[in-house]
């Protein structure tokens, strides 16, 4: 008598969880095909978000960012949730310098929210500031700290320059790895695809005359 009381006390919690869930992406993508009428698109046809683009405005590439610019399509600073973009939407996202701003304790879950917008077989692209470049970077300064402060903590100039996680190679190929994608690889910003603009995938920090590469870049397929 208890079990069956328990089963239908939890029965309809669910059904009305799915519906729920179901209405939710039915008004996510109405409201996406009449937001997303004068978005761009690439010359092939493909939609690419550029999440945390910043100043950057790359042809074919639809804005995300915290900060309002004119030429900023989608304003939010919740990567977690981004409810505004239906699931398997884009066949690229796109982050340089974006991923540190989260907090490490929200990773899986931000990357789970790029997985869901991205479509079967669609590509994420990440560059981050690499730890272990950074490491390097201390030591072949004469173990300055000062040299490393920027890139292990950020600009700290406003609001949401700072940074809350590092990585290396392999800590952000099994984040990947273990949360939906596959076929990790570097990728290399001066020659690719969907890439023809300057960005800190391919900067060098300069230090007393000297330039030291300070990112790490990686792409990953969603299964």
């Amino acid at each position: 008598m208890n079990r069956n009381k328990s089963i239908a006390l939890h029965g309809p919690t669910w059904v009305s969880h799915y519906y729920v869930a179901q209405l939710r992406d039915l008004w996510r993508r109405f409201a996406w095909i009449i937001r997303s009428r004068n978005f761009p698109r690439t010359a092939d046809g493909r939609l690419l978000l550029h999440i945390g683009c910043g100043d950057i405005n790359a042809p074919g590439f639809i804005n995300i960012d915290a900060r309002y610019q004119p030429h900023i399509h989608i304003v939010t600073s919740n990567l977690q949730s981004l409810d505004m973009v239906p699931d398997e939407t884009a066949d690229m996202v796109y982050m340089c310098h974006v991923l540190e701003h989260v907090s490490h304790c929200e990773l899986i879950t931000t990357v789970r929210e790029i997985r869901r917008v991205l479509k079967r077989g669609g590509v994420y692209r990440v560059s981050v500031p690499d730890f272990d470049k950074i490491v390097s970077i201390y030591h072949n300064t004469g173990n300055d700290v000062t040299a490393v402060e920027r890139p292990l903590m950020g600009g700290q100039d406003y609001s949401f320059n700072y940074h809350y996680s590092v990585f290396n190679y392999r800590s952000l190929e099994s984040l990947m790895l273990k949360n939906g994608f596959m076929d990790v690889r570097v990728w290399d910003p001066l020659n690719c695809h969907y890439h023809d603009f300057n960005d800190w995938a391919s900067q060098y920090i300069v230090w007393e005359g000297k330039e030291f590469p300070i990112s790490l870049n990686l792409e990953a397929i969603k299964e």
